[in-house]
């Protein structure tokens, strides 16, 4: 494991954050967190996609961002998390979450001691209900205990129970961890987002047509993963499959939570990970047999996708794999 010294004042090695006598990590394990300029690769608890750290040792966190969603609690004195150029305080009894890849730091202060929560969002992505709240997990949200007491007390009695789970000996930690972050999103979601969530008769009517036209739509992707590396548009596709291109756009947003463009982007990114790290072609020749028509356009895509480059993807998988 590596042995690094984080950045900030009192600063401490990565082993001293693994063995934090008041809440020791479950087992030692992983690479280490590492950083790509301010790009942080989170070291999960090995096996997982959680990583949970009680913060009492005045740990700084400057400028950076990374892949999973971000929940701050605070327990004694205070953080100054500074977002997107915006400053949030997060006191005693608040919550403060943050969106994956937001760039952001994080500065205790006053004797601050809290948990920060680190949790991979794709794995709830797949929850199709997830994108009812996507307004919620795309921006910073402070939950202020002296504004609203109840929402605060509840998520931090669910966080408590998150840490009971995950600090102790359940081998199924992980699961149980993201079944409490599920119940966050829900209590967050509708305290943030009543009134726009959608009412029970909408949601019927648009699965009713979900299940129509199911198998028609499970072909146009099966149809996206197997041409992936050709020149697919919204309009080809519409037509090849009857539907016209506006609702086609719709129904497919509806069916995938992400929309057409964004699909097709991800399937060949998945694939470019593949060359990238099981053969030796040029960026040049991996951005063509996916399917992007200019090196700049899979540069910018795999950047947004992952929050790193190609080569840079490349170069830290050959050092993992030492």
């Amino acid at each position: 494991m590596s042995s690094k010294r984080v950045s900030g004042y009192n600063a401490i090695t990565e082993e001293e954050r693994y063995m934090n006598p008041i809440c020791p990590q479950p087992y030692i394990g992983g690479t280490g967190t590492s950083y790509d300029g301010t790009y942080e690769y989170v070291d999960y608890l090995p096996g997982t996609n959680v990583r949970i750290w009680y913060t009492s040792k005045q740990d700084c966190f400057a400028v950076h961002y990374h892949q999973p969603l971000e929940i701050v609690q605070c327990e004694h004195g205070y953080y100054i998390s500074t977002i997107q150029g915006v400053e949030y305080k997060i006191c005693p009894g608040d919550i403060l979450l943050i969106p994956s890849k937001m760039v952001h730091t994080l500065f205790p202060m006053n004797d601050c001691r809290g948990y920060v929560h680190l949790l991979d969002p794709s794995v709830i992505n797949d929850i199709r209900s997830t994108a009812l709240i996507k307004d919620v997990l795309s921006r910073p949200v402070l939950i202020k205990a002296d504004d609203k007491p109840e929402l605060a007390e509840n998520i931090g009695s669910l966080l408590y129970m998150m840490h009971d789970a995950y600090f102790g000996s359940n081998a199924l930690r992980e699961l149980i961890v993201y079944s409490y972050l599920l119940q966050i999103l829900d209590k967050v979601g509708n305290s943030l987002m009543g009134d726009s969530l959608p009412d029970k008769t909408d949601y019927c009517n648009c699965a009713k047509e979900l299940v129509k036209y199911n198998k028609v739509l499970n072909e146009v992707c099966d149809y996206i993963s197997s041409s992936y590396d050709e020149h697919l548009s919204l309009e080809e596709v519409s037509e090849k499959f009857g539907f016209s291109t506006c609702y086609f756009s719709r129904i497919f947003k509806e069916y995938t939570k992400t929309g057409f463009k964004e699909y097709v982007n991800a399937c060949r990114i998945k694939h470019s990970k593949e060359y990238l790290t099981k053969t030796e072609l040029s960026i040049n020749d991996i951005s063509a047999k996916v399917g992007f028509e200019t090196v700049q356009s899979f540069n910018r895509v795999f950047l947004k996708k992952t929050g790193n480059t190609p080569s840079g993807y490349r170069k830290l998988y050959k050092m993992k794999t030492l």
